[in-house]
């Protein structure tokens, strides 16, 4: 008799695993100085949320990180990084919506504002190259 399998158990084992290896590429020390960098002027109009800003820019970081690191792959077989960047698209401009809308809750000065949405999508765009980067390595010494 054969084992039945459930192929979505195994992937999302295969994606747990993955992940596991991509995180330890990442320092939260590193994390902490790119939010200070993007978001200091931010987070000094809104002292009372400082932390829950500070907490919830990590996150989004970790998250656009290990997307990046799912993409990795396609570089190693000789896709060019910005033809990675479109195929997860969809899913990088949802978690961008998310953090935009996180910093628009919290309802900074207009003049801020219209900066604000850039600089999500810089700090968004920086920590999923950072996680290709990462993971492209990781595929061209053969740790993948």
């Amino acid at each position: 008799m054969g084992v039945v399998m459930d192929f979505r158990e195994k992937l999302r084992h295969k994606q747990l695993v993955s992940e596991r290896r991509a995180l330890q590429d990442l320092s939260f020390s590193k994390i902490e100085e790119a939010v200070q960098r993007y978001f200091g002027q931010y987070l000094i109009q809104i002292p009372a949320a400082g932390a829950a800003g500070k907490e919830m820019c990590a996150e989004y970081a970790l998250e656009s990180f290990l997307l990046g690191s799912s993409m990795g792959r396609f570089g190693f077989y000789g896709e060019e990084k910005i033809d990675v960047f479109k195929r997860c698209k969809v899913e990088f401009y949802g978690l961008f919506d998310d953090f935009y809308d996180f910093w628009l809750f919290w309802g900074t000065d207009q003049q801020l504002l219209d900066d604000l949405q850039d600089t999500c999508r810089k700090y968004l765009f920086y920590w999923w190259s950072e996680g290709y980067d990462a993971s492209l390595k990781r595929w061209r010494l053969k740790l993948h």
